[in-house]
């Protein structure tokens, strides 16, 4: 029995002394390049951001591409060259024509790299836009870090959407700015606020896209969500101090291609995996960038053209049973993402100009 036990006390040391950590071999594709490209009807809008890949263990940022020549060329017609504003960052003088084919090309030291041709779609438009009273699961941690789901109830932004031969592919993205104020002395009477504030939430977590499916009308994409809030105010505000005022809804829309739609659910499908055994498998999403003097150099990015329009909108919520009044605002300042403006002695307090109520 001594035997055996001294044995077995052996083995264990054995096995302990032969633990190594383990470090995966990860192929080495730092030095690729990736072109993030935004090309619309609006100059503000548009840009070609150039940066390379580096190695999976750095931790640094995308090293940026400066010195590039990058043109726009239309099919058959006349090439224009981009400006670099910032370091790896560049932005044309003018804006594609729709109906127009275009195609991008980089050119760096003896490598050109070219898209594919597209098609400059029209401008888009919203066939209607509308609320309806949803309730939503969401997963909290409780205090023990326990994830739990609970049900929130609000309103959930619709939108339908025209289906031609020339669009029929849709991108959003969606800003919704919450409105509040303060009073030194609370008051239901209260008119004059000791501070104007505001926050900003986007809808980011993946790509919003809309395309025809075997569901669809014949002509319509109906009821695509935008976003969802809450009924309940404070699930926003971070005092109970706080009074919200409304919401400003700052809808980005953009007319897009197939292919690029097809991109980016493929980009999604990549965001949305959880670790189960269902997700999709994890590929590289390439895009329509290729090096035309050496096919064998790896390019990530898409290149594509988006005709686009912003909406906005303000209103309020208080409960389910209340009518939702939507107002449609027709002028478009910029709005910083979070700001508070405070009264100056005995000065009046001058909220700020684009506010809506």
């Amino acid at each position: 029995m001594q035997k055996e036990l001294y044995s077995l006390v052996f083995l264990l040391i054995l096995f302990v002394s032969c633990e190594q950590i383990y470090h995966p071999s990860i192929d080495r594709v730092e030095g690729q390049l990736v072109v993030d490209a935004q090309i619309t009807n609006d100059p503000a809008k548009n840009f070609v951001h150039l940066t390379r890949t580096r190695s999976f263990y750095d931790m640094v940022p995308l090293p940026e591409v400066s010195g590039a020549k990058v043109e726009l060329i239309q099919m058959g017609g006349k090439s224009v060259q981009a400006v670099e504003r910032n370091t790896g960052y560049y932005s044309f003088p003018s804006v594609p024509v729709t109906g127009k084919r275009y195609y991008l090309r980089i050119t760096i030291g003896v490598d050109i790299y070219e898209s594919l041709a597209v098609t400059m779609p029209p401008i888009p438009t919203l066939a209607s836009f509308y609320t309806l009273d949803t309730i939503k699961k969401v997963w909290i941690n409780n205090g023990d870090g326990i994830p739990q789901s609970f049900e929130k109830q609000g309103r959930e932004i619709n939108v339908d959407l025209a289906l031609t031969d020339s669009l029929s592919h849709y991108r959003f993205d969606v800003r919704s700015v919450l409105e509040w104020t303060w009073d030194s002395i609370p008051s239901v009477y209260s008119i004059t606020h000791t501070a104007f504030g505001w926050y900003s939430y986007y809808e980011n977590q993946q790509f919003n896209l809309a395309g025809p499916t075997d569901f669809n009308q014949v002509n319509k994409i109906e009821k695509h969500p935008l976003l969802m809030i809450s009924y309940n105010a404070k699930d926003y505000l971070y005092a109970d101090t706080l009074v919200s005022q409304g919401w400003i809804l700052i809808i980005e829309q953009f007319g897009t291609s197939k292919e690029s739609y097809e991109y980016h659910q493929k980009l999604n499908s990549q965001f949305a995996a959880t670790g189960s055994l269902f997700d999709p498998v994890t590929t590289q999403v390439y895009g329509n960038v290729l090096c035309k003097n050496d096919p064998s150099k790896i390019v990530y990015g898409f290149f594509d053209l988006n005709s686009c329009q912003q909406y906005r909108y303000y209103f309020n919520l208080f409960s389910p049973t209340t009518a939702i009044t939507l107002k449609q605002i027709y002028r478009y300042p910029d709005i910083p993402d979070n700001g508070i403006v405070r009264a100056v002695k005995k000065n009046p307090i001058v909220r700020p100009d684009w506010w809506e109520e």
